[in-house]
């Protein structure tokens, strides 16, 4: 499979995707198997092992009375690829700094009051995927392959634990009916909660740490390509919480 990126966007994008992924792969074998980078045209390019199957989400969407077993195997996926590592990655409070200076949403001051409360946030050596949601579980062949690694940095465990829960409890789903936003948005709030306690249950963390991240995670989704309804939805958060 041949994943190609838009013209414009700088080709370390796609080294640093390829390579994330091969490390990912080499440590735990639940991606795609990264073949080569490849340049077509004025495009640069990587080729991937292809999956054959459907994602967790969609089998979420056709099949919801199995929403409970699969939020479940969300947890247990995520806590499989939660290992220590030693091959290089940017750290999670790197790239969160990187991107909470990216928007201009939020001022100078609110900028540095996150990185200031980001420094008393641990550090950690984990693989963190960093975009870890059913949309980018693919189930193949009775396995779990994790596809979409563009995101992956290493840190603390709950900092990845975090983002999903930003994720699933904000994320707005354009050109779709009001009604039908209010029932997507309830079955994500189901679906985190069922991911949660069974995340808890089998790591034994207290969700008090978890929440910690939450802000900084939150500031740092203001600078992606999200709809601006999501945005002003974290960024009231975001300020709530830093004025608390």
């Amino acid at each position: 499979m041949l994943k190609l990126y838009r013209n414009g966007l700088p080709e370390t994008l796609c080294n640093n995707e390829f390579n994330a992924t091969k490390s990912a792969y080499d440590l735990l074998q639940v991606t795609p198997k990264p073949f080569e980078i490849v340049h077509i045209d004025s495009r640069v390019g990587a080729v991937y092992e292809r999956i054959t199957g459907k994602t967790m989400l969609k089998e979420m969407v056709t099949k919801p009375w199995k929403f409970g077993k699969y939020s479940k195997v969300l947890a247990q996926c995520h806590v499989n690829i939660q290992k220590s590592i030693d091959f290089k990655l940017p750290t999670v409070k790197e790239k969160l700094k990187q991107d909470i200076d990216s928007t201009p949403l939020l001022s100078d001051i609110e900028k540095q009051r996150i990185y200031q409360y980001m420094d008393s946030l641990p550090d950690g050596s984990m693989l963190c995927h960093f975009d870890f949601h059913p949309d980018n579980i693919m189930l193949s062949n009775g396995k779990y392959i994790i596809i979409d690694w563009m995101t992956a940095c290493k840190g603390d465990r709950l900092s990845d634990v975090a983002r999903t829960g930003i994720i699933l409890n904000f994320s707005e789903i354009p050109r779709v009916p009001r009604l039908a936003n209010l029932i997507l948005s309830r079955l994500k709030k189901k679906v985190y909660n069922d991911y949660l306690k069974e995340y808890l249950k089998i790591t034994n963390i207290s969700v008090e740490e978890i929440k910690k991240w939450e802000i900084p995670i939150a500031a740092a989704r203001l600078r992606e390509w999200i709809p601006e309804k999501e945005q002003q939805k974290l960024l009231i958060f975001v300020r709530d919480n830093l004025s608390n």
